[in-house]
């Protein structure tokens, strides 16, 4: 893993998010609190999605893998004292204040990358009979994509943790 992002890097990103009400801020304690909890979260998660590959659950796994992925991204923001406002597009936020600012340091946040993720677990989760189907392989590819971010994310948070946005 290289360098943590610099404090410019996805600022007009946040400022924007923040100034549309899609992100919202959190205390200082809260916090740092609060990304120890959600990472822990992610963690667990990927024993759910390892555990419904193994069972056959290729769907499950896959909304597992998101989940764990998503939650690592959501512990990064909960250290900055930001969080997603919920409601629609509340995972696309997400999406875009992670990418914008960690793509380079944890490449697992590229765009692309969270954006395939998120669009597949959204077909998993809300079944459309016109999407591709989703394979064993992809949600093999999801669960090491996820224990990879959160495995960066968990190093990050205890090595060089993001300070608060200012």
């Amino acid at each position: 893993m290289t360098a943590v992002a610099t404090p410019t890097d996805g600022r007009s990103t946040i400022e924007y998010l923040l100034g549309r009400g899609r992100l919202e801020r959190l205390d200082g304690k809260a916090a740092v609190d609060s990304a120890a909890a959600i990472i822990g979260r992610a963690a667990r998660r990927l024993l759910t999605a390892d555990g419904g590959l193994q069972a056959g659950d290729i769907e499950g796994a896959f909304t597992a893998a998101y989940d764990a992925y998503r939650m690592a991204a959501e512990a990064l923001l909960a250290r900055q004292g930001l969080r997603a406002t919920g409601g629609d597009g509340s995972h696309m936020t997400v999406e875009d204040a992670i990418s914008a600012q960690y793509a380079q340091p944890i490449p697992g946040f590229a765009k692309p990358t969270f954006e395939r993720l998120r669009r597949t677990r959204h077909s998993a989760q809300y079944f459309d009979p016109s999407s591709a189907e989703i394979s064993a392989d992809d949600s093999a590819w999801a669960l090491s994509t996820a224990r990879t971010v959160v495995e960066a994310v968990g190093t990050l948070l205890i090595a060089d943790p993001p300070g608060l946005f200012e």
